[in-house]
């Protein structure tokens, strides 16, 4: 069965997660800085961005012309996506942490480990998206 994915909105929403990891980066520079302010507005993309993704990926299951249950490849598909939706989603409540504590003002030039650390994990969930994204949409 040769399966003919849809390849426009995950890979526009590729782009987004893409996008979102440098409006990340943007943050952590910006308070490496001392500029508190640009780390709450480059947080606050960044979350928006994330849920973006999460959204086209929902509207995408939808779209799907097979269910988990199908074949081999559905359930495959499904619980790969599914797992890193569940990081995404982990990682945005990550970001709201941090911008919850930005805006107390806890993190300045000399102390914003917790930042660095969201970042990292960021980063990972979307490096991780895109051997996803080639795998399960490009090579399948």
């Amino acid at each position: 069965m040769h399966l003919a994915l849809e390849i426009a909105l995950p890979f526009i929403a590729t782009l987004v997660l893409i996008l979102s990891s440098v409006t990340m980066q943007l943050g952590v520079w910006a308070i490496a800085r001392g500029d508190r302010s640009g780390l709450i507005r480059w947080l606050f993309i960044s979350i928006v961005l994330g849920l973006s993704f999460l959204v086209a990926q929902l509207y995408d299951y939808s779209q799907l012309p097979f269910s988990v249950d199908d074949t081999i490849y559905g359930t495959t598909f499904y619980t790969l996506t599914g797992f890193h939706g569940a990081h995404v989603a982990g990682g945005i409540i990550f970001m709201m942490l941090m911008l919850v504590r930005s805006m107390a003002g806890q993190f300045s030039a000399s102390r914003h480990e917790a930042i660095e650390a969201c970042s990292f994990y960021w980063h990972f969930v979307d490096v991780v998206w895109i051997a996803l994204f080639t795998t399960l949409y490009i090579v399948k």
